[in-house]
This record gives structure tokens, C-alpha cells and sequence, in this order.
């Protein structure tokens, strides 16, 4: 079941710079960050970004996140699907669900396409980018708390 929304997708070309900005100006509190790398296959096939590299940090407010992206790498000739993702701006918006293997099956009998299976994440949490009607990319996420129950 489909929860709500979780959070914005925004990549910046300094994520220093734009967490910054929403901490000092929209009292955002820093959540989390962490780096990958071009070897980082399972990641990097869901962003739809094979071999970037590059940090994300996850900002919350009351009631909802902001989670910035800082592609540092990009391979040179990556088609114009996977630069969409990299580009700066807002890439994606992602739903929070109670079970992400359920809504993966569910939405893609629905002709959901996705960029690959669910991928359960090292601190918790399982996640997949798929497309919407348009070809925007939409995330699913199941949130740690609810992976461990």
C-alpha cells in the first residue's frame, strides 16, 4: 500500500552549498549522507547513472525530505534517459510503502516500467526507481523501520 509521499529528488552541481541553504534558510536538519562509486553497480543501475560516482544527503523537515545528489563523475556518452537523471534540478519524487517487493509487483502488472528490481540498502530500507506515465522517474521506498518489522 501506497503510504505518501517521502521525499524530493534534487541534484546540485555543490551539495555542501544547497544542504546549506536549506538548513540556514528552511531550518532542514541533516539526516544522512553517505558516497558511491562507479563500481557501485547496484545503485548505479537503479539511478539509471551507470559508473557516476557522487554524495547524496537526506534532508528532513516536519513533514517531508529533501535528498540531494552531487553527481561528481559521469561517464562521457551516457544516453539522453540516464543524463536526465544527472541533471541539475528535481529528478525524481518517491513514495513511501509498506512493502516495496508488493507495490514493485503490483505497479509493474499495472506497466509500471523500472530500471531493475528492488535493492535492499546496507543501513536498511528497499528501493526502486521505475518511470511514470511521462517518463519521470518515481521512486518506491520501504523505510528502514518498516524493513525491520
Amino acid at each position: 500500500m501506497i503510504i505518501g509521499m517521502h521525499h524530493v529528488g534534487v541534484v546540485t552541481k555543490d551539495v555542501d552549498r544547497l544542504a546549506g541553504f536549506y538548513s540556514d534558510h528552511f531550518f532542514a536538519e541533516r539526516l544522512g549522507e553517505f558516497r558511491w562509486g562507479p563500481g557501485d553497480t547496484a545503485l548505479t543501475t537503479r539511478l539509471a547513472a551507470g559508473g557516476s560516482s557522487g554524495r547524496i544527503v537526506m534532508l528532513g523537515f516536519a513533514t517531508g525530505r529533501l535528498e540531494l545528489f552531487q553527481f561528481e563523475d559521469l561517464p562521457d556518452r551516457l544516453p539522453d534517459r540516464q543524463l536526465a537523471v544527472a541533471k541539475p534540478g528535481f529528478n525524481h519524487v518517491c513514495f513511501e510503502v509498506d512493502d516495496c517487493a508488493a507495490e514493485f509487483a503490483r505497479l509493474t502488472v499495472l506497466g509500471m516500467p523500472f530500471h531493475a528490481e528492488p535493492l535492499t540498502m546496507p543501513r536498511g530500507g528497499i528501493f526502486a526507481y521505475g518511470r511514470d506515465a511521462d517518463g519521470n522517474v518515481v521512486e518506491i521506498l520501504q523505510s528502514p523501520q518498516l524493513t525491520a518489522s
